[in-house]
């Protein structure tokens, strides 16, 4: 790989992190719209590091705290790093799939910046879901936490970027943050979206819980895809949000249910 090519690869894995973070990231170069279409190829490794950083916290943590307090202050911290990004989709989305008859009503309340009962009672059911399934692994040990934090941070955050590509893009307006990502998604950056979140579940979970977790993440894109597509005809940011929070929960349940 050349130097340009390193470079350009920097570049769109810094964007990545910007985008998923509140990182202060420095990116270098022009920031091109091609170069915002790509970077989500390394959603699945932005998503690895923020589960690796989650898990290392946790792990500090539970030296000093309870497992049930280390868990909930681990998922604080997971809020700050990510500036709620997810959690916010999700809750819009719950809103406008809930309380929209009709296409263009669902969108109009998504785009509502204030949150209704659907988004309050969705993040309600997320914090406390993953604290309580993440609470059950951590009465096991300490290291299922740790691996289920790595790699349904990367696994979750792959299938939603992996959607973008799968199902059309319904907002065009300039203000939307996602739009500049859909543009440009190719076989080559679906396959390192694959490569990536496969290697991350493998060395994390092992061969075979592994390949059990990819499984789930493959089979909740297929009924996630279903129900957006029947719902809205296509995604929003709120949209993967969602799939990203459900996603992440699913993973915790099916290592609950594995190691119980």
């Amino acid at each position: 790989m050349t130097r340009k090519a390193l470079a350009r690869q920097w570049q769109w894995g810094c964007l990545a992190v910007s985008f998923l973070t509140r990182l202060p990231v420095r990116v270098h170069g022009d920031v091109t719209p091609q170069a915002l279409g790509r970077c989500h190829r390394w959603f699945s490794l932005v998503g690895a590091l923020i589960g690796l950083a989650l898990a290392l916290v946790y792990w500090g943590l539970v030296q000093v705290l309870p497992v049930s307090i280390a868990v909930f202050m681990t998922l604080g911290l997971s809020l700050w790093l990510t500036g709620a990004l997810h959690e916010d989709g999700l809750a819009d989305c719950m809103d406008g799939l809930g309380g929209g008859q009709t296409v263009a009503q669902r969108l109009a309340i998504m785009k509502d910046s204030r949150v209704g009962s659907y988004g309050v009672l969705a993040l309600v059911i997320s914090l406390v879901g993953r604290w309580l399934l993440l609470s059950a692994l951590a009465q096991q040990d300490t290291m299922l936490v740790m691996m289920a934090l790595l790699t349904a941070h990367a696994l979750s955050r792959g299938l939603a970027a992996f959607m973008m590509g799968m199902l059309p893009y319904l907002r065009c307006d300039g203000d939307s943050k996602v739009h500049a990502l859909t543009g440009h998604q190719r076989l080559e950056d679906r396959i390192w979206l694959i490569g990536v979140a496969a290697l991350v579940a493998v060395f994390s979970a092992g061969v075979g819980s592994g390949i059990l977790l990819l499984v789930v993440t493959a089979l909740s894109g297929l009924v996630l895809y279903g129900w957006l597509k029947k719902q809205l005809g296509g995604v929003t940011g709120d949209a993967l949000g969602a799939v990203q929070q459900i996603t992440e929960i699913l993973l915790y349940l099916v290592l609950v249910m594995v190691h119980a």
